[in-house]
């Protein structure tokens, strides 16, 4: 049995007071500031890091998955997860233009950290960075607020409706709300690679365009990637890709390139993202498998890490076209942790809710799915996500808790779910995030409970944020 020691009792402070309180800056708590702002509530975001974004920044996935629109290409998705794209998007130059193209909408993770915190203050929310949520205030059957730790010391931040968006349901946990585990659960550590001639990377498909591994991550073709760099500037090269280019077989054959680096496996997997306007490349490679809430296998997966990115980094420099010259200019803040902690709910979220046109009454969100085929003949290829002719509709019972009143989920991959990899992609947690914001906005302007907000007003209130529930 392990050691305890037992932790005196005592007063804190109260920092603040708010309407609504955001606990994990990531984009599903980026989203969920802006629409509970939005209603008109005071509204507070709370972010361990000292900036927004989350895994899409902190992680340094640096890319959003293009699901807003159908098989047949109108559009299913739209409200804040749709700004918050074209606002990257415009970051780098190439705006709306993105919509033309089916891939990864690519951008920089630095300019974005600036980006997503205009959009929240924008918004009229307040941001708490580097805070850390040590305890929550439960009384009478009700969450109060949170106890944050930060640098200036142990204090408290009262409540009306918390919105747990910190991706590993850590708020619902301390406040000892029923959840599911992911005991083994698929995490990665990005990395950017600097000083890299991205065109003429990007040339090389040009000339050895089977090179390319084309209906892979995305239902495109090589000319269709292509397309997107000329249009966009961006340049996604799929995951799993690297299996599958001969350079990466060349330096595996060489021995150059391990199988796996300490934990790490799938070293060779490489999905690419790529930016002509900075000459930087993302990088997504190798995975760790292991229950994503062990902070001692977390702080050996980064320093595993990071030394699978200089080991990837000199077989990009010898082996691919174009990065003669790059180097690491920067590894992931944070372990890209996919599943961890999940809500055990009274209304479970499945896959068939996902399929092409079911509807739910008490939608807060519209959707696209997919299906995941192998298509790409090669050997061991990876899926190719191929999206559905018609969008599914998000529950809100999925975004609340058993019994304890006052808080909501606002991270696709924490809802009550069948599986926790089911909404876990940025689009979808946006749009988790937007109606949990709404939600509890709307629950504080009423006077009534989460549990019980009037579902046609918070309805009505996100088609006037522009999301299409019709």
């Amino acid at each position: 049995m392990s050691m305890r020691v037992e932790e005196a009792r005592r007063e804190i402070p109260v920092r603040d007071e708010v309407e609504v309180l955001v606990v994990g800056g990531g984009l599903g708590g980026v989203a969920a500031a802006m629409a509970g702002a939005r209603t008109g509530a005071r509204t507070l975001l709370l972010e361990r890091n000292g900036f927004l974004g989350g895994t899409a920044t902190a992680g340094m996935c640096c890319s959003v998955f293009n699901c807003f629109f159908l098989r047949g290409g109108e559009q299913g998705t739209a409200g804040i997860p749709e700004e918050v794209v074209d606002a990257l998007a415009v970051g780098e130059g190439y705006g709306s233009k993105w919509r033309a193209h089916k891939g990864h909408i690519i951008y920089d993770t630095e300019r974005g950290k600036l980006i997503l915190a205009e959009l929240v203050s924008q918004a009229r929310a307040d941001i708490l960075y580097q805070a850390v949520v040590a305890g929550t205030l439960v009384e009478e059957g009700a969450l109060k607020g949170v106890v944050v730790e930060s640098k200036s010391g142990r204090e408290a931040i009262l409540a009306k409706t918390v919105i747990d968006a910190t991706g590993d349901a850590d708020v619902a946990a301390r406040a000892g709300i029923p959840l599911h585990i992911q005991e083994r659960g698929v995490h990665s550590l990005c990395f950017r690679l600097g000083k890299v001639d991205v065109d003429a990377f990007v040339d090389f498909f040009r000339r050895n365009p089977e090179q390319y591994p084309e209906r892979m991550d995305v239902d495109w073709s090589v000319d269709e990637a292509l397309a997107q760099f000329d249009d966009c500037g961006t340049f996604l090269f799929p995951h799993g890709g690297g299996v599958q280019l001969e350079a990466f077989q060349r330096a595996r054959a060489d021995g150059v390139l391990p199988g796996r680096v300490g934990i790490h496996d799938s070293v060779d997997a490489c999905q690419m993202h790529a930016i002509r306007q900075t000459g930087i490349v993302h990088v997504i490679t190798g995975f760790s498998r292991f229950d994503g809430l062990d902070i001692g296998k977390i702080s050996s997966s980064m320093g595993d890490g990071r030394r699978m990115a200089f080991a990837v980094a000199q077989v990009f420099r010898d082996y691919v076209p174009g990065f003669g010259e790059a180097f690491v200019v920067g590894t992931g803040t944070n372990l890209g942790v996919r599943t961890s902690r999940y809500l055990d709910g009274d209304f479970v979220f499945s896959a068939e809710m996902m399929e092409a046109g079911r509807r739910q009454e008490d939608a807060v969100g519209r959707g696209v799915g997919w299906d995941n085929r192998i298509v790409h003949p090669g050997k061991g290829a990876w899926g190719c996500q191929i999206c559905r002719e018609d969008s599914f509709d998000l529950p809100y019972r999925c975004l609340v808790p058993k019994k304890l009143e006052g808080i909501l989920m606002g991270a696709g991959r924490s809802v009550s779910t069948e599986n926790p990899s089911l909404l876990r992609v940025m689009v979808h947690t946006m749009m988790v995030g937007q109606g949990a914001g709404v939600a509890s906005g709307i629950a504080v302007r009423r006077g009534e409970m989460v549990r019980e907000v009037e579902i046609g007003c918070v309805q009505e209130e996100l088609e006037q944020q522009g999301v299409n529930l019709r």
